[in-house]
């Protein structure tokens, strides 16, 4: 209510709660700074709670906040979403012992994997190292070791010892706990490979790894006769490009446009809506074919994904949702959570819920 200023509601709930008994001193102080009854702004950070921690960077315009190894995961999401995370080319190669923490939290899903493997790049290794990398790791440290076999496996170009050295990674990242953060850059290296190529000793480390990546949806029934059920998930499962994506469903609308009988259901919306969110284009003449509601969006959401303001618009999310299963919760809300998503371009949930609710099991 404050930010839409909307103060004198606001301070009656405030009111409200006080003649409840309600006692949180921090609050309280958050409270009479964002309304404008004090200008000293409180530096005091709470991890108490994930509200706590928002109000703490909401009301302190410097705010900065380094995790450490007992930083709740919340906080780490908030601080990813919210992009208060040091900026990878500001870190310093030195400091081995923040890297370790941002290794630790990339494994935890607290923090992109992509941004630690363009960490390792900015190590600077010396010819002779990074011509003896099965040698040279040995006598680094542990995450000087792991940055070299990386850069190791990006010059290498004989399939056999590049294959030796993705596994001799994946197996220092599992020694040391920490093997979930290399995962999808595992993968992305492996696609590379040509299958019919892979040494035979590495062969079932292959099938392994690129079978985890895979969601576990062998039970999604394909009725290209309906647009949710069709093909197109396959693009939402990784298992088709965009390109394709794209083809597919002009072929689809196609289809459904010559057949009059056809209703687009909001799980087609759905769907479409996603696939015109990563780029995917729908031709004119299929415009008529269904409308896009716009008032099943909470105007708070609405207006957090305007601001920008990630961090807080998920957790309006998750509030929504609370304990309820996906299954259970109506069409007109998972169309709006969908649409903030798509908005807010967190692909990886998206496709998460999209093959949960829309794919037909059997």
């Amino acid at each position: 209510m404050i930010s839409q200023s909307k103060k004198e509601e606001a301070q009656l709930l405030f009111d409200l709660q006080k003649e409840l008994n309600f006692n949180d001193v921090f609050f309280e102080k958050k409270f009479n700074y964002l309304m404008g009854y004090e200008d000293k702004i409180d530096q005091t950070i709470s991890e108490k709670s994930i509200l706590d921690f928002h109000l703490s960077h909401r009301t302190n315009p410097d705010f900065q906040f380094v995790p450490t190894k007992n930083t709740k995961k919340n906080i780490w999401r908030y601080l990813l979403t919210s992009n208060l995370l040091d900026d990878i080319e500001d870190i310093d190669l030195e400091d081995l012992n923040k890297i370790t923490l941002i290794e630790k939290a990339t494994h935890e899903k607290n923090y992109n994997e992509k941004e630690l493997f363009e960490l390792y790049k900015r190590f600077q290794f010396n010819i002779d190292q990074l011509i003896t990398v099965k040698q040279s790791y040995k006598l680094l440290s542990n995450v000087e070791a792991r940055a070299l076999i990386y850069q190791g496996i990006l010059i290498t170009n004989e399939i056999n010892a590049k294959v030796e050295l993705i596994k001799l990674l994946k197996n220092l990242f599992i020694k040391d706990g920490i093997g979930n953060a290399f995962k999808i850059e595992l993968v992305k290296i492996l696609k590379e490979i040509d299958i019919d190529k892979m040494p035979s000793n590495y062969t079932n480390f292959y099938k392994v790894y690129m079978s985890e990546e895979q969601p576990i949806l062998t039970n999604i029934k394909i009725n290209n006769k309906i647009i949710h059920q069709s093909k197109l998930l396959n693009y939402f499962r990784n298992e088709s490009s965009l390109k394709n994506a794209q083809k597919d469903l002009n072929d689809i609308l196609k289809k459904i446009k010559k057949d009059k009988k056809y209703y687009v259901s909001i799980k087609d919306i759905i769907m479409i809506e996603s696939l015109k969110s990563d780029g995917l284009e729908v031709q004119k003449k299929y415009n008529n074919l269904y409308e896009v509601s716009t008032s099943n969006m909470p105007t708070d959401i609405q207006s957090l994904i305007n601001n920008n303001d990630t961090g807080v618009a998920l957790l309006r999310i998750v509030e929504i949702i609370g304990q309820d299963e996906l299954k259970d919760i109506d069409l007109e809300t998972l169309e709006f959570i969908i649409s903030a998503l798509n908005q807010l371009n967190i692909d990886s949930l998206r496709n998460k819920m999209i093959l949960k609710i829309l794919p037909l099991k059997v």
